[in-house]
């Protein structure tokens, strides 16, 4: 069996045992697919969420990238100052 279409049965497998998707996704980040690959089995594991939980986890994911752009503005800022 290819890869891919192991890890997929693994996501599928975990997913459907009710494992975290935080802990899935790790276990997809973790592996050495190609970026396209692992994307691919996020999506997969993310259509196992209820709606509730997509929209927890994409807020969760915003607020951390917004936190991390403002702190970028600010380190910025702070290196024209210099």
């Amino acid at each position: 069996m290819p890869p891919i279409e192991a890890m997929q049965a693994e996501v599928e497998r975990r997913m459907r045992r009710g494992e975290s998707f935080s802990d899935v996704e790790d276990l997809i980040d973790e592996s050495e697919l190609p970026a396209d690959e692992k994307a691919a089995l996020w999506l997969l594991a993310w259509t196992y969420l209820d709606r509730r939980a997509q929209r927890r986890e994409a807020r969760a994911l915003l607020g951390a990238l917004a936190g991390r752009a403002q702190q970028m503005s600010v380190n910025r800022r702070l290196l024209k100052a210099v």
